[in-house]
Order: structure tokens, then sequence, then C-alpha cells
């Protein structure tokens, strides 16, 4: 192989490596901030995909294993499948139930089981805590938890998912670790103010 050769694999290797999809998070890239309007702290060891329509996506055994994804989206933009819009002024559990019909609408989750439907706080602001579980086609229980407030930017939910044998219990803690970290930022204050 010439010398041409290798510098030419070289280069190719090395511009492979810069387009990677994924990056590990470490300490360094672990706070992330969005839209100017909020920020969060990943989980260390996950691992995050670089070109995403989500705000974010991360897993730490693959995403057929699990995944944290986030997710903020404009009231008038319709939810996939019920094709219905989220207002400002909606409160948490009128936000779960919208997410519960979206799911049930799916083939995928249609099945689902309800295990908890709570309110709480997230970064400040009235939300709402759902947890289900539902049955792959194959069978195999999957358990998803998600995280949803609407606010006068739009909506924004916050979505794990995992296996419910070993893989969910495993990065739980990961999961909520990320949803405590949420610190929306102050809107800019105007000349007048």
């Amino acid at each position: 192989m010439t010398l041409y050769h290798r510098l030419a694999i070289g280069l190719l290797l090395a511009s492979l490596a810069a387009c990677a999809p994924w990056t590990r998070v470490d300490p360094g890239s672990r706070n992330e901030s969005r839209h100017n309007d909020y920020t969060l702290d990943l989980p260390l060891g996950w691992v995050k995909r670089t070109a995403d329509t989500n705000d974010l996506f991360v897993t730490r055994d693959g995403p057929a294993l699990n995944y944290i994804v986030v997710n903020r989206q404009p009231h008038d933009r319709k939810l996939p499948r019920t094709k219905r819009e989220t207002r400002a002024d909606m409160l948490p559990h009128e936000v779960a139930e919208l997410a519960i019909a979206e799911w049930k609408s799916s083939e995928a989750t249609a099945n689902l089981q309800v295990l908890s439907n709570v309110p709480m706080m997230l970064g400040g602001k009235p939300a709402v805590r759902v947890h289900i579980r539902y049955k792959n086609d194959r069978g195999l229980p999957i358990e998803r938890v998600m995280v949803a407030l609407v606010d006068t930017k739009g909506r924004l939910s916050i979505q794990y998912e995992a296996p419910a044998i070993v893989y969910f219990q495993r990065g739980l803690a990961d999961f909520d670790a990320l949803v405590a970290s949420v610190r929306f930022v102050p809107a800019p204050k105007t000349a007048g103010n």
C-alpha cells in the first residue's frame, strides 16, 4: 500500500469519526441548553444522538433496550395520531389524558396499562408524571414514564422507556435525576421593565 493510499484511508476514517451519530455524555458535555428556554443535565455514561428530530435523544444500552427522549413543541403542532393540540391553560391532568389517548391510538401501545398518573413540579412549573406498561408485538413487557407540562411556549415532554425486565429499573434513577435537573431560563427583560 502506497503512502497516498494510507493517507486517503486515514482521512476517510477521520472524516467518518467526525460524523459519528452518537457521542458519549461525559462531565464536560453533560449540561444541555435548548431553545433559550430550558437546561438539563444528561446522565453520565449514556450516549447522545447528535442528529435527531427531537431536542434530545439519549440511550445507555441502545435504543432497543432503553432511551430518554426530550421534546419541546409549539401548541399548534398537532399530536401525530389524535391530531389534537395543546393550550397554555391546560391543567396537568388534561396533558396526561392527551398523552394516554395518543398512546392508545397506536397499535404498538394500545394494550397499555396506566400504573400511575400523578401531578408534580418540573423546574418549578406544574407538570404530570404518567407511568405505563404495555407489551410489544413479541409479548415483552415495556415500561414508559413521561413527565410533561404545557406553558406559554408550548409543550415539553421527557420520556423514558425500557423493557420492564432489568433495563427499566437500571435507568430509572438516571431519568429521575435528569428530570430533577430541569431549569427554565427566565425570559429576557424588555426595555420598559
